[in-house]
């Protein structure tokens, strides 16, 4: 086994590069490059190249038959892990840790302490134990959520210094990772770019008598707590932090050397003997290949792309166009990916406001409840409804069982399995005033914890998780288009504990490419003035970029309120119909979401009336942002040998249509890719 503690590399990487891309959907135009030949394109002819085939057999792949010839060690997510032991060489008061990580899945968390993280551990020495003595964690480097983390607890009293990255991880493929610390500046590095950072003069406790672990983290004893589910390579460890600039120019070397380095370990089977004195045990993870692409120079640089984001152009003659450049001169080659948003990417998520009254004995409206969660189900293919969000008061008079168990009945109707969604349809719920116990009392929540507690939701894939020992707070995902959605459920509060906001700040920033909704029982009133509550949501998290909406009920009446904080819009909708005939008469509300104009389209429905209302409270439209909401790419160009530029024009496209595209680029080894851009046609 061979461990070294390798540079991060900022790059999303193929493992074994298909270079010219998939095979997926019809080529849409003629591909050309500057010293490059023209592998797509029916009918069409390369430029600057030998021409694209037409009429011929197709030209062969550039990288067919190119194999990686590196292995990884990869880790289950469940009680693989590799320990060392104590290893006092690997005690330091100033750190880099770096190591190349493919993550394949959540794999399951490990906390480092009060003030902590909770990490899916890569590597690290030590987690949360004990503060104030050698039982503290030395140094811990992870994932936190969908980004970066890592942590220390320092030499004075064990209090915690964590850090944390901005910049999703994306699964599936090789990245460089990086944690330094040199005193005073504790950060954290994504593919070679500087990704977090935080500043203190703490001194890491680097004493600690912690073991130190791969995939996994272990306690004084031995004891391991979070797994990873993925495959590391080439882990280094170094008793200084390295700068963005050497992390960069050595993160894809093999042979590595230099003052300072205290422990390597390249975790491939073929690979030379370790560096250092810590040498560790292998426990169920295995060697897979390929691994991490390294020893085979740099990737491909894109520069340039054209039509840029936010461009229009003329249908006619469009063209796709990306400059490209090898640092080792390899070969290269670029496929383009195009696809078309219309009305059919948009999807719908369903928001039930105050059920309380549907509740109530004696008065005959059960079916209200029943009948919009039916019309849920039975419509949630035809509405593409990818998640339910319920508003909270639940009941009306949380000491009765009674009530409950008709709140419970209409919503286990979201939870039967259906194609493509084994645990049901995604669904969330906010404790309302009328669901405690005295009305409005904050700790008041035993039988919604019975009813809707962890263990109800606990097991299911949309279920994220939950702030203390219940579930009052609580936060769940949902996907559609490709994009992916958290909503996190704070409870009816009028004084809400900045720690409780603080942790949904959290569960946002660690989703930080996620549309984040924010959903209570009372945020606004009846005139779309802010609660006291609703004011305290707002200034904690109007800062946080990915959070677009706020949902409530509470008051029988409809709102909205529009707010901007240094650029982030977050749109604040009220919505409760419990002071109309029958309690509400099943109204609810459908939010109607189009990723072709970045809109919402507000509707309210009464599934058991079968009408819409449409007035302006009723029926409104608001700007937001679903960047990553779409069909399937299709690759509509391709171009092998490639060098300085690649393009390809667009024979299909129409004018005053939407389009997205990307360039990937590859050596065979190294795969990058630009960023998705916007187009529009005219």
């Amino acid at each position: 086994m061979r461990l070294s503690s390798v540079g991060f590399v900022v790059l999303a990487l193929t493992q074994l590069a298909a270079c010219s891309g998939s095979d997926e959907g019809a080529v849409a135009g003629s591909t050309g490059g500057s010293g490059g030949a023209a592998s797509g394109g029916s009918g069409g002819s390369g430029g600057g190249g030998s021409g694209g085939g037409s009429g011929g057999a197709p030209e062969p792949k550039m990288c067919e038959g190119v194999e990686l010839d590196t292995s990884a060690l990869s880790f289950d997510g469940t009680d693989d892990a590799v320990s060392m032991g104590p290893a006092s060489a690997l005690g330091l008061a100033k750190f880099t840790v770096e190591a190349w990580v493919r993550r394949d899945g959540p794999g399951e968390t490990a906390g480092t302490g009060v003030g902590g993280l909770s990490l899916v551990p890569i590597a690290g020495k030590g987690r949360g134990e004990k503060d104030g003595s050698n039982l503290d964690c030395n140094y811990a480097f992870g994932f936190w959520g969908d980004v970066l983390g890592a942590d220390f607890e320092d030499m004075a009293s064990g209090a915690n210094h964590p850090v944390k990255g901005k910049t999703k991880v994306t699964w599936g493929v090789w990245h460089h990772v990086a944690a330094t610390f040199d005193g005073q500046t504790f950060s954290l590095y994504l593919d070679g770019q500087l990704d977090g950072t935080t500043a203190t003069t703490a001194t890491p406790r680097h004493d600690s008598i912690q073991h130190f672990g791969i995939g996994t983290a272990f306690n004084s004893t031995g004891v391991a707590a979070g797994h990873l589910h993925g495959a590391v390579g080439e882990l280094r460890v170094w008793d200084h932090a390295r700068t963005e600039a050497e992390l960069a120019d050595g993160m894809y070397d093999t042979s590595v050397s230099g003052s300072g380095l205290v422990g390597r370990w390249a975790l491939d089977s073929d690979a030379a003997d370790s560096v250092g004195s810590a040498t560790g045990s292998i426990d169920g993870a295995t060697f897979v290949t390929p691994g991490a692409p390294l020893g085979k120079g740099a990737p491909p640089e894109l520069d340039n792309p054209s039509p840029a984001d936010g461009a229009t152009v003329t249908s006619a003659g469009a063209k796709l166009s990306v400059d490209i450049s090898d640092p080792d001169g390899d070969d290269m080659s670029v496929a383009f990916h195009l696809r078309e948003l219309s009305t059919m990417d948009d999807f719908s998520i369903v928001v039930l406001p105050d059920t309380q009254y549907y509740t109530v004995e004696g008065k005959g409206r059960e079916h209200f409840f029943y009948d919009q969660t039916k019309w849920i189900m039975d419509n949630y293919a035809g509405y593409d409804i990818a998640g339910v969000i319920h508003n909270g008061d639940i009941v009306d008079k949380g000491d009765l069982t009674y009530q409950w168990t008709i709140a419970d009945k209409a919503m286990k109707e979201l939870e039967g399995a259906v194609a493509g969604l084994p645990d049901g349809l995604p669904y969330g719920v906010g404790v309302g005033n009328h669901d405690e116990v005295p009305n409005g009392t904050a700790d008041g929540t035993a039988n919604f914890n019975k009813y809707f507690g962890v263990s109800r939701f606990e097991g299911r894939s949309y279920y994220g998780g939950h702030y203390g020992s219940d579930n009052d707070e609580s936060w769940y995902t949902f996907s559609a288009g490709g994009l992916d959605f958290v909503v996190v459920n704070l409870q009816y509060n009028t004084d809400p504990s900045p720690a409780v906001l603080s942790w949904a700040r959290s569960i946002f920033e660690q989703h930080p490419e996620s549309f984040g909704i924010l959903n209570s029982h009372y945020i606004v009133g009846s005139t779309g003035n802010f609660g006291a509550q609703g004011k305290a949501i707002y200034e904690a998290l109007k800062d946080v970029d990915n959070l677009q909406l706020m949902t409530c009920g509470h008051v029988s009446a409809e709102a909205r309120r529009t707010d901007t904080y240094k650029g982030n819009v977050i749109h604040s909708m009220l919505a409760d119909y419990q002071g109309r005939t029958n309690g509400g008469n099943g109204w609810m509300r459908i939010w109607e979401l189009a990723p072709a104009s970045n809109e919402l389209t507000v509707r309210t429905y009464s599934p058991t009336l079968d009408k819409f209302e449409t007035d302006d409270d009723s029926e409104f439209t608001l700007p937001i942002d679903l960047r990553g909401a779409g069909g399937p790419f299709q690759v509509v160009g391709e171009v092998a040998h490639a060098a300085v530029s690649a393009n390809v024009v667009l024979a299909d496209v129409k004018p005053g249509r939407t389009y997205e595209w990307y360039a990937t680029v590859t050596d065979c080894v190294h795969s990058v890719s630009t960023p998705v851009s916007r187009f529009t046609t005219e």
